[in-house]
């Protein structure tokens, strides 16, 4: 089969024959449709941040053509979400999709019987691919436990960021959005997609703005570097909450006693479970999302290589959510 393999640090190769993946009796084969791109996938061609070589790529869609003898939640020929469950890397539970074990950049995968989701008939294969970023979304809100009418500061306006922006909007009524973005692009979808202000990096500028709208009383940070946690704390009211959704590989320095002054909630997300991925299926069956206003461009497997080489470019980004097609 075609694959896209990892094969070390900015080395993707596109491979022909690459052997085609044998489902267990727990286990269901798919033929790949779609898969995103994730930020994940981007830090560990960085830096390796799982394991190589590795086929990549989480965010899967596609059509069901085997089933081991003990799948009971999927019929071949459905067409299927299939995304990670619930992992705990603490707990070592090396597993994972596109994480310990090869995922969807590829012809095939072999997917565990409890990350299939059968799609309801009314969301496509190709829009599905972005459920698994709101799934993520479903668990921030859970973990921060945010409620309706709060001030709120997004830092990072990606992908994640961007559909934070876009279900927090939806599900809690916000009395202003803030996202913060260095990409120019970027502050513009922002601004398309409803939030109150976007603005650049700037903490003067920043501070200019919360000044005027209001302390944030919950910051969501999708990036979650040392710049953007410290900014965090520094902009966050007193009693606020935190919610850490970028992901970041190795130590930083931190400003913990502001920690401790303002009393701050500092709470970390990975993942997702269940309940998190239903509740983001339903946003898209009840076309609540438009996965238009996220979906810039769809590749082949062929151009895996230079696509994620234009993540590592520091500026002039031009997209949200890339796609592979299969």
């Amino acid at each position: 089969m075609k694959a896209a393999v990892i094969e070390d640090i900015n080395k993707i190769i596109y491979k022909k024959n690459y052997p085609k993946p044998i489902p267990g009796p727990d286990e269901a084969l798919v033929k790949v449709h779609y898969c995103g791109i994730c930020g994940s996938d981007i830090t560990n061609f960085k830096y390796k941040l799982y394991k190589m070589p590795l086929i990549g790529g989480h965010e899967i869609t596609g059509e069901i053509k085997e089933i081991g003898e003990n799948v009971f939640e999927a019929s071949v020929g459905d067409k299927v979400l299939c995304v990670n469950v619930s992992l705990d890397f603490t707990q070592d539970e090396l597993s994972g999709l596109g994480i310990f074990q090869d995922g969807g950049f590829a012809e095939y995968v072999k997917v565990p019987k409890n990350s299939i989701f059968p799609l309801p008939k009314n969301i496509s294969t190709k829009d599905a691919a972005l459920i698994e970023t709101f799934a993520l979304i479903m668990r921030a809100f859970k973990l921060s436990r945010i409620e309706k009418n709060e001030n709120i500061l997004i830092i990072g306006g990606g992908n994640v960021g961007l559909a934070t922006l876009k279900s927090v909007l939806i599900e809690k009524d916000p009395n202003y959005v803030i996202v913060v973005e260095p990409q120019e692009f970027l502050r513009k979808k922002a601004i398309e997609i409803g939030a109150t202000k976007a603005v650049d990096t700037s903490r003067a500028k920043i501070k200019k703005i919360t000044k005027n709208l209001g302390i944030p009383t919950f910051i969501f940070d999708c990036v979650g570097n040392e710049e953007t946690l410290s900014n965090a704390v520094y902009f966050i009211k007193k009693g606020g909450t935190i919610l850490l959704e970028g992901i970041h590989k190795g130590t930083i320095t931190f400003p913990i006693f502001m920690l401790n002054s303002k009393e701050v909630t500092l709470k970390g997300s990975l993942g997702h479970d269940r309940d998190d991925i239903l509740a983001a299926i339903d946003l898209f069956a009840e076309g609540i999302v438009d996965a238009n206003e996220f979906i810039s461009k769809v590749i082949r497997l062929e151009d895996m290589q230079k696509t994620f080489e234009r993540f590592l470019e520091p500026s002039g980004r031009d997209f949200i959510k890339i796609l592979v097609k299969i």
